[in-house]
């Protein structure tokens, strides 16, 4: 019988990954991206290829929900080549002091979902668990921002009249209205170290290209905050607080160190 040839498989271009989870999120980085390309895949995911700041990038919108997200964020790195992958998106506000359309840098990311307190290694049942750990994942706890694009972030000049600051984003699968928000400050934040904002992708994103050797980002802009009406401030100001991040996600990609 002949040889048989062993089966290739050509590598993807290597590009900087965007992803959000609405189509709003990503309507102002439509109008900038050339040579766009889009990739249809199964019933929900749309990625678009093209060029940014002279960059190869791809970029989609997964849908709501941290299933969604980390599904969109795998296809990225598996099909399209991500090797750097930055979230950009709007949030809820936790802290007091924050405004609609600030900006927050996320130096870490955290599943306020996962909760398995409750359980104990039988080989080392005085370990307690804590509130967002997944349990037999030495790594599955906080995921910290890659400090290469954290650091590109920090020198990034704010949209005007929008603040940018640093800390932790909490994600699950709730949409947190103002009460929500109030009651989880003693079930939940004061146990992740008091998050600066809430969403529902950021940890399934950063615990997949933790998994993959990925440097992450997560980039939020307020839509909504600790008072008010979460619902209706959401409604009104998502848009404008989502193409607030678009200076930050251009200086990223333009101004990060090559992989």
């Amino acid at each position: 019988q002949g040889s048989r040839m062993p089966s290739t498989t050509a590598a993807p271009v290597a590009r900087f990954g965007i992803l959000a989870a609405m189509p709003a999120e990503i309507a102002a980085l439509r109008k900038v991206v050339t040579d766009q390309v889009e990739h249809k895949r199964g019933e929900v995911f749309s990625f678009t290829t093209g060029k940014l700041e002279g960059c190869e990038v791809v970029f989609g919108a997964s849908n709501v929900g941290m299933v969604f997200a980390a599904s969109a964020a795998t296809t990225m790195i598996s099909e399209f080549g991500a090797t750097k992958l930055v979230f950009s998106g709007v949030a809820g506000g936790l802290l007091a002091g924050q405004s609609i359309g600030d900006i927050v840098l996320g130096a870490s990311v955290i599943n306020y979902d996962m909760d398995c307190r409750a359980f104990k290694y039988p080989w080392d049942p005085s370990y307690q668990l804590r509130l967002g750990e997944t349990p037999f994942v030495e790594w599955a706890h906080v995921y910290p921002a890659d400090p290469e694009l954290l650091k590109v972030a920090r020198g990034a000049p704010p949209p005007a009249g929008a603040a940018l600051s640093e800390g932790r984003i909490a994600s699950g699968s709730k949409f947190c209205d103002t009460a929500m928000k109030a009651e989880m400050a003693a079930t939940h934040w004061c146990h992740l170290g008091d998050p600066a904002c809430c969403e529902m992708e950021n940890a399934a994103v950063a615990q997949v290209c933790r998994a993959y050797s990925v440097p992450y980002l997560s980039l939020r802009a307020l839509s909504d905050l600790a008072t008010g009406d979460a619902a209706a401030d959401f409604n009104a100001f998502c848009d404008a607080a989502a193409d607030n991040l678009l200076p930050i996600v251009r200086h990223v990609v333009r101004y990060s160190p090559s992989s």
